[in-house]
């Protein structure tokens, strides 16, 4: 019996070879552009945690906000999480997805905005669907945070934008507070304070941005009607 390699055999086999030596296309990994750590307090009482985490995959960007009860409140176990995929054309920020959702004890919620390039968008709550038309320069309860820093950067600290917030279309403003001086992780910090007021809304939020520092939140206040809620403060710059 003949122990010769049939001719086509032989030409498959070095092709299976040289699949194993052609080198593949590299996946896209996820870059962390920044991470910024906060803690969240009631009075002088900490009940919170928060991460705020901006990346990238190719052209598509993701903020996610994560946060959790923590010290005498860990055991009322609360966990949320926001998350925003936008991508930025002619320096401008197109939102795509929207996603929040909270775990509580024994209650689960989750939203889920989705934006159309026909300037519509659909928001699913709970199982329900909702239809938004007219969303064109629209943006999302995080994607909107990004803009107003890039505003900032650019010089312009009052604006508006319009805003699917969780379901609701809304106009946020902007409107400058005062300038200020406080101690961060940075030392003694130049800030400027920003009010956001959201209309038909009962809440506002006053926020410490930090002037020498690409304008970062290193506090937050948020009120209800003109009750002070809670306060948070930026931790650590992971990254």
């Amino acid at each position: 019996m003949s122990n010769r390699t049939h001719p086509k055999s032989l030409n498959i086999y070095i092709f299976l070879v040289s699949l194993l030596i052609i080198p593949m296309p590299a996946v896209s990994e996820q870059e962390i552009i920044s991470q910024h750590d906060y803690s969240l307090y009631k009075g002088e009482i900490l009940f919170g945690k928060s991460s705020y985490v901006l990346s990238k995959i190719n052209q598509n960007y993701f903020f996610e906000i994560k946060s959790s009860t923590d010290g005498i409140f860990k055991m009322k176990k609360d966990e949320r999480m926001e998350s925003s995929n936008y991508i930025i054309n002619n320096n401008k920020i197109n939102p795509i997805t929207y996603v929040y959702s909270r775990k509580k004890k024994d209650k689960e919620e989750e939203l889920i905005t989705n934006f159309k390039r026909n300037s519509t968008a659909v928001t699913i709550d709970n199982g329900n669907t909702k239809e938004h038309s007219n969303t064109k320069d629209n943006l999302d309860r995080l994607s909107v945070q990004i803009a107003f820093q890039e505003d900032m950067k650019k010089g312009v600290f009052e604006s508006k934008y319009k805003v699917i917030d969780k379901g609701r279309s809304r106009i946020y403003k902007y409107k400058i507070h005062s300038d200020d001086v406080i101690d961060t992780i940075f030392g003694k910090t130049n800030t400027i304070v920003i009010r956001r007021i959201i209309e038909n809304n009962k809440r506002s939020t006053l926020t410490w941005y930090a002037v020498d520092h690409n304008y970062i939140p290193v506090k937050i206040e948020q009120y209800r009607k003109d009750t002070l809620k809670f306060t948070v403060y930026l931790d650590e710059i992971v990254k």
